[in-house]
């Protein structure tokens, strides 16, 4: 058999470390006067160089808030630059130039005809493309997404003319929207070849 300790004296413990404590002190060797100077600068340097740091740190995440802000803006603007830009003619359907035209104007009464004359033009395009049906609903809902990658596009811009065609003047419709619809008709034509 061996013998096991089953506890743990701690009062053996705590006697040794005061007795080791005042050996040290006791000791022949001294510290140095300047090391207690010594550590002390070291303390306040690195206090302040903290200090320094933490603030650092606090203008850094400002500044970076404020260049995300910054460039959100930008970027949101280079959007609406390029959105700007796809709604421009591309001079090969003189049908085409007139809507974008229309679209184009500051008048409000301009814009929903350019949306109704682009959702014309494309019932005429899908029934040159062999899609048939009464109107550009039922023309759209026979075609194949795989084959029209557009076709979600399409319905987006049928839907604003929808909207246009059924509440009339009363319907609000802002230049963006304008926008947005006759770029959809844009890409829907482009991808069909007729612009």
């Amino acid at each position: 058999m061996h013998n096991s300790v089953d506890y743990l004296n701690l009062e053996y413990f705590l006697v040794k470390l005061q007795d080791v404590a005042l050996s040290v002190h006791s000791a022949s060797f001294s510290i140095p006067a300047f090391a207690g100077t010594l550590v002390t600068y070291i303390f306040i340097l690195g206090m302040f160089a903290s200090l320094v740091f933490l603030i650092l740190a606090v203008y850094a995440q400002i500044r970076l808030l404020q260049t995300e802000h910054a460039g959100f803006h930008t970027m949101e603007a280079h959007v609406h630059e390029h959105h700007d830009a796809e709604v421009e003619s591309t001079g090969k359907n003189e049908r085409w130039e007139h809507i974008v035209k229309l679209a184009s104007s500051g008048n409000q009464s301009d814009w929903r005809r350019a949306i109704l004359e682009a959702d014309i033009m494309l019932s005429d395009v899908l029934k040159t493309q062999g899609y048939a049906g009464a109107g550009v609903g039922e023309q759209l809902k026979m075609a194949n997404p795989i084959q029209m990658t557009t076709l979600d596009l399409a319905w987006k811009a049928h839907k604003v003319r929808n909207e246009i065609a059924h509440g009339g003047e009363s319907y609000a419709l802002t230049e963006r929207d304008t926008r947005t619809a006759i770029d959809y008709y844009k890409r829907v034509f482009e991808e069909l070849g007729a612009i």
